[in-house]
């Protein structure tokens, strides 16, 4: 997504805190509509009362206007008294907190930015830490942070309560330690952790609770500015997202934007965001694991469909996003397993713009990837990028991803008053027909067949319940669990789907019970055809064939080039129910040819009909030679003289069993 960076203010007034008394924070109510509960219920409680007396020496500092008081020593605790601080009032008084120094609140202890300071805390000390405040009414601009506002590193922010301020509650810088505060209804993000030079490395981020972010709509004024939501990252190598309540932010839960890496987003609840619950772009490496995730994306997803808009909104989205071995990290994959998602939009899209690439107008990022190296957009130029190894390197595939033990639980009527399933409950593996810039190398239906059949991406060992689709290599292609885990696609072996296992549906199935079509056979040369309607083997419809000279005669359909769906190396049955209809039944061959994309018959397999007056079922199994992706047949027989018929019935051609 596009993004537009602060450059750090320098402060211009007197740094300051201090005045009226707020609460620390809301309370609020536990979900108590399943068996998990907010472990990270942090607005509100009691875990956000500081000490009642100073740490042992503790700088005492009073409740009211702290703008004569000197908030700059080094290795300095402060203690702030309970009551309100103020900072004074110009829009740039601040605290700038000096390297190794700790800010204490008191119980009831506000700092108090009055809707006219910007920011609380700003500049680069290291180590800085801040525990127990309530700290709100500054009113940081859009992309900038309130505390932290220059992402220092090694800071310590810990059971403070964030809230009602302008832009983002907090950023943060490396190796900082975000654990136990309640980041409430601030202006864009809980937490923007951002840093220029794309330094931030070991954030944890644990046990806080984010909710109601993003009270400014950023989306709406700025449609499709990507700079909302409950929490998000840039850049950031190495991060723990555990333990969170992440709840009624209005934009996506958690967002992890351009080229992030080695994220763990573990044991979080999050749910009733307005939109994802989980957002990863263009980034790489990540666990995401153990996390209750309902009810996101409804407003989001129903927004989709009042417009007509076919792309699968879901509570996991991956965008561009890679498991690539060659960036270090606890893991070589996106990883997705052992969470629950309930009642969500939608499941996990997996994403891969085909025209979104490193150094393409279609890329709203400034970044390139970091194989080629963030700041080398021009080296991914025509020609070069046409050949190995930029051709590869300088784009995000989507790759490696595995989706493995998770719950996927959809009940389209509880979603949102009811949702409209050709919208909503869809997991998906797709890409869009490559068009852009002129010189793309990825034009056609590469990244389409890359994400689908050559990327490592795999669903398996999950539980399903409720009418789940599933949309395939585009937007057009919405499919039944049966075609999903069917030779063609492949995915979700192991797994369940409301109990069961979904048989793969047959390539082709002819019952010939509707109607008095003969449609797709036609008579080739020497026959005839004609629905028969009873004594039929199944039902009360067959086809027959009749003999219409003594000599060679042959049917065939007429469907040229065959039936698609055929995967090449896999095992079909073949099967059909034949008998006798006027004597004497010719011996008939029934030859299956296997044929290319192009309609080339690359195999025929020959299957003997002999004469039978009963019922009788023909056929055989055969594997599908390299290069198949569809399949026909015809009826071939010499008779002696016109009149001989046989009837067919029940003809299929499945997955091999």
């Amino acid at each position: 997504m596009r993004r537009t960076w602060p450059v750090a203010l320098v402060a211009l007034a007197t740094v300051v805190m201090g005045g009226a008394t707020p609460a620390s924070g809301d309370a609020v109510d536990l979900a108590t509509d399943s068996t998990t509960t907010a472990t990270a219920a942090v607005c509100g409680s009691s875990s956000l009362n500081g000490p009642t007396t100073p740490p042992a020496g503790a700088v005492v500092v009073p409740e009211g206007d702290n703008s004569g008081v000197d908030l700059r020593k080094a290795n300095t605790t402060y203690y702030f008294e309970t009551g309100t601080h103020t900072l004074g009032t110009d829009k740039y008084s601040q605290i700038m907190p000096g390297n190794g120094s700790t800010f204490v609140g008191a119980p009831g202890a506000v700092l108090d930015g009055q809707r006219l300071n910007l920011f609380a805390f700003t500049q680069q000390a290291t180590g800085v830490t801040i525990r127990y405040l309530t700290i709100t009414g500054f009113v940081a601009p859009k992309d900038q942070g309130v505390v932290n506002h220059d992402s220092g590193d090694g800071w310590v922010v810990e059971h403070n309560t964030i809230r009602d301020n302008g832009g983002a509650g907090l950023m943060a810088g490396a190796t900082n330690k975000i654990r136990g505060n309640c980041l409430k209804d601030n202006g864009q993000y809980g937490l923007n952790a951002y840093k220029s030079g794309n330094t931030i490395t070991g954030l944890v981020v644990a046990d806080n609770e984010f909710t109601g972010n993003n009270t400014d709509d950023w989306e709406q004024q700025e449609p499709g500015c990507g700079c909302t939501g409950g929490m998000k990252f840039w850049a950031v190598n190495g991060a723990d997202v555990t333990g969170n309540w992440v709840h009624g932010n209005h934009g996506p839960g958690v967002w992890a934007d351009t080229n992030n890496n080695d994220f763990l987003i573990e044991d979080n609840l999050i749910e009733d965001n307005e939109s994802l619950a989980i957002f990863y772009e263009i980034s790489y490496n990540a666990v995401i694991r153990n996390n209750t995730i309902r009810r996101n994306a409804w407003a989001s997803g129903a927004k989709r469909a009042t417009t007509g808009d076919p792309f699968p909104e879901a509570a996991i989205y991956l965008s561009e996003a890679d498991g690539e071995p060659r960036v270090a990290a606890r893991t070589s994959k996106i990883e997705i397993t052992g969470n629950r998602l309930e009642n969500n939009w939608g499941g996990i899209t997996a994403w891969a713009n085909a025209d979104r690439f490193c150094n393409s107008p279609a890329s709203t990022t400034g970044d390139c990837t970091l194989i080629v190296g963030p700041t080398n957009k021009a080296q991914c130029s025509a020609p070069a990028i046409a050949s190995e190894p930029l051709y590869t390197n300088c784009r995000w595939w989507t790759k490696n991803v595995d989706v493995h033990h998770n719950t996927f639980a959809f009940d389209p009527s509880a979603v949102n008053g009811g949702c409209p399933t050709q919208y909503c409950g869809q997991m998906a593996l797709l890409s869009n027909w490559g068009t852009y810039p002129d010189w793309s190398p990825y034009k056609g239906a590469v990244i389409q067949q890359s994400i689908v059949h050559g990327s490592n991406n795999s669903w398996h060992d999950n539980t399903y319940t409720g009418p789940w689709q599933f949309k395939v290599t585009d937007m057009d292609n919405r499919i039944v669990p049966g075609l999903w885990v069917g030779p063609q696609y492949g995915q979700d072996a192991g797994s369940t789907f409301d109990g069961g296992t979904p048989a793969p549906p047959a390539i082709a199935e002819q019952d010939f019970e509707s109607g008095t079509t003969t449609a797709p056979y036609t008579a080739w040369y020497g026959s005839s055809l004609a629905h028969q309607t009873g004594s039929a083997h199944g039902g009360t419809g067959s086809l027959q064939m009749t003999s219409t000279q003594g000599s060679g005669s042959a049917v065939a359909l007429d469907n040229f080039p065959g039936y698609s769906g055929v995967v090449a190396g896999t095992s079909y049955d073949v099967s059909l129910w034949y008998r006798e209809a006027v004597a004497t039944m010719p011996a008939v061959t029934w030859n299956v040819r296997w044929r290319d994309e192009s309609g080339t018959v690359l195999r025929t397999d020959a299957i003997s009909l002999a004469q039978k007056t009963a019922w009788t079922k023909a056929g055989g199994t055969f594997t599908a030679p390299a290069g198949t992706t569809r399949v026909d047949w015809t009826f071939v027989w010499n008779a002696s003289t016109a009149g001989p018929a046989f009837q067919i019935d029940d003809v299929a051609i499945r997955p091999g069993t």
